[in-house]
C-alpha cells in the first residue's frame, strides 16, 4: 500500500506499531468487536489502563450507572489485553469502576491482542469518539497522540471522527495555564473565556480569569481585557470595537487559527492570519479552497 504524500506522514504508518504485511490486522480491524468473544473475567484480575485519558469521574455518573447495570445487568463488555499478572483495560473504566461498587466478582470482555501503542490509541480514541472527556482531557489526549504517536491534525481528525479545525481548536487549550484549565473544568469559565486568553503569557492568563471568575465577567469583556494585556500601548486596543473582536474569534475559530483585522478609518483594511507550522498553513489553505 502506497502511502499519501503531504505535509503530514499518512495515517497509514501512523496506525502501525511496527510494519505489517497486507494480510495482518492493523489497529482498525482490531477495533471490529464483533470478531471477538465475550469473556467473563474475574474483575480483581484487571488493572488500570494507564493511558487512560479520563481523570475526572463524578460519583452521581458512577452511582446512576451502578444502579442501572443492577437492574438491567451489564448490557456492554469492556476491553482488555493480557499482560503479566493478569489483564490490563483498554476502555470501559467507568462499567469496571461501577461494577466493583455493587460488589459484582466477574465482569463481562473481550480481550484483545494489542500491543502498548495500540491499548493506548484505542484508550485514547475510543473515549473521544464517545466524547466521555471534558475539554481539557481532549487536549491533553490529542496532545499524546500528536506527539508520542506522530500522529498529523488530519490524522486524528480521521481516526477519532472528529473535524480538522476541532482538533487544532481543542489541542490549542494546552497552552493554558493550569488555573484556567482548572477553571474551565469545573465550570466557572465557558470556552470563550479560555480561548480569549490563549496568546497571553501565564502570569496574564492567571490575572484575567481571576477577575472573570470573581467579577463573573461575559465573553466579551475578557476578550475586551485580553486585547488590552496584548497591546497596551496601542491606539487600535482603545479604539477598537467588540464586534471586530467577536469577529476575530469567529474567523479564528474557523480556520483553526488566530486571526486579527487591521480596520482603517476610511473603510480599508485587512486580515491577518497567522500559523506556527506548515501543518496548520495546509489546514488554512483547504479552510479557503
Amino acid at each position: 500500500m502506497s502511502k499519501r504524500k503531504a505535509l503530514g506522514s499518512g495515517l497509514e504508518a501512523l496506525l502501525s506499531a511496527k510494519t505489517m504485511s497486507t494480510s495482518e490486522p492493523n489497529v482498525e480491524d482490531k477495533l471490529d468487536l464483533s470478531q471477538n468473544k465475550i469473556r467473563s473475567i474475574p474483575i480483581h484480575e484487571i488493572t488500570r489502563n494507564k493511558n487512560q485519558p479520563r481523570q475526572v469521574f463524578f460519583d452521581e455518573a458512577l452511582e446512576s450507572m451502578a444502579a442501572s447495570i443492577k437492574e438491567r445487568g451489564q448490557l456492554s463488555p469492556i476491553l482488555v489485553r493480557a499482560v503479566k499478572d493478569g489483564y490490563e483495560l483498554i476502555a470501559g473504566e467507568r462499567r469496571w469502576r461501577a461494577m466493583q461498587s455493587i460488589q459484582e466478582h466477574s465482569i463481562n470482555a473481550i480481550v484483545m491482542d494489542v500491543d502498548d501503542t495500540e491499548s493506548a490509541l484505542i484508550a485514547i480514541v475510543e473515549n473521544v469518539q464517545r466524547e466521555q472527556l471534558n475539554s481539557i482531557e481532549e487536549a491533553e489526549a490529542l496532545l499524546k497522540l500528536s506527539k508520542e504517536y506522530e500522529m498529523s491534525h488530519d490524522d486524528i481528525a480521521k481516526y477519532t471522527g472528529k473535524s480538522r479545525s476541532h482538533v487544532t481548536n481543542i489541542l490549542r487549550l494546552n497552552d493554558l495555564t493550569d488555573y484556567t484549565k482548572s477553571k474551565l473544568i469545573d465550570g466557572s469559565i465557558e470556552m470563550g473565556h479560555a480561548r480569549a486568553v490563549l496568546p497571553l503569557d501565564p502570569a496574564t492568563q492567571n490575572s484575567i480569569i481571576k477577575q472573570a471568575v470573581a467579577k463573573k465577567l461575559s465573553v466579551r469583556s475578557v476578550e475586551s481585557l485580553a486585547r488590552e494585556k496584548k497591546s497596551p500601548n496601542s491606539k487600535r486596543t482603545v479604539a477598537i470595537n467588540q464586534d471586530t473582536v467577536s469577529l476575530e474569534n469567529k474567523f479564528s475559530e474557523y480556520l483553526a487559527a488566530e486571526v486579527k483585522i487591521h480596520h482603517k478609518p476610511n473603510g480599508s483594511g485587512k486580515i491577518e492570519v497567522k500559523y506556527k507550522s506548515l501543518e496548520e498553513l495546509e489546514g488554512i489553505l483547504k479552510k479557503l479552497k
